[in-house]
């Protein structure tokens, strides 16, 4: 078992207060639900707020430029995922992220969820457009790169280790 400090945990609670009052839904019907899942040795956070908040930061802000920009539709929403290690907590960085969503009728596609740094914390996030009134279902799969463990640190490559891809499934509704 991983010792961690105080300080680790006050950080993650107050990240965890951060990211519900950033992606709290703005009407009862709407918003993820359950924006919190644990699948395999991952916890992840899933978030859904207007592009429109991207798109008021001034030209200059960081934020104003991530994944080449807001889109222009009253409907597009940016989907931001931070995910972090079960057991140490430990957020994890490297990773492709992709949010596989789903509609009623089973129309599917894909958004790959680009690294991007807020306020000094790396999470993935990327646009996409849903139309008010639906249920959808998102998952969110984490593939990490191989990693060599610890005791085969002093051995050759080829002995690096695949780390199964996670997915994990939210639902979420646009009001």
């Amino acid at each position: 078992m991983i010792a961690t400090s105080p300080l680790l945990w006050r950080k993650a609670i107050a990240l965890a207060g951060i990211l519900g009052m950033l992606f709290a839904p703005t009407a009862s019907t709407a918003g993820v639900v359950d924006g919190v899942q644990t699948a395999g040795a991952l916890t992840i956070y899933l978030g859904v707020v207007p592009a429109a908040t991207v798109r008021g930061h001034p030209s200059g802000h960081p934020e104003a430029r991530m994944h080449g920009g807001g889109p222009a539709s009253s409907h597009s929403m940016h989907i931001v995922a931070a995910i972090f290690n079960k057991t140490s907590g430990a957020r994890i960085t490297k990773a492709n992220v992709t949010a596989h969503i789903v509609e009623p009728g089973g129309i599917q596609r894909s958004v790959r969820l680009q690294p991007m740094t807020v306020a000094g914390a790396l999470t993935f996030g990327g646009y996409t457009t849903f139309a008010r009134g639906i249920d959808y279902r998102i998952g969110i799969k984490v593939e990490r790169p191989p990693h060599m463990p610890p005791s085969q640190s002093n051995q050759i490559p080829h002995s690096m280790h695949r780390i199964a891809p996670v997915t994990a499934h939210f639902t979420y509704t646009h009001d």
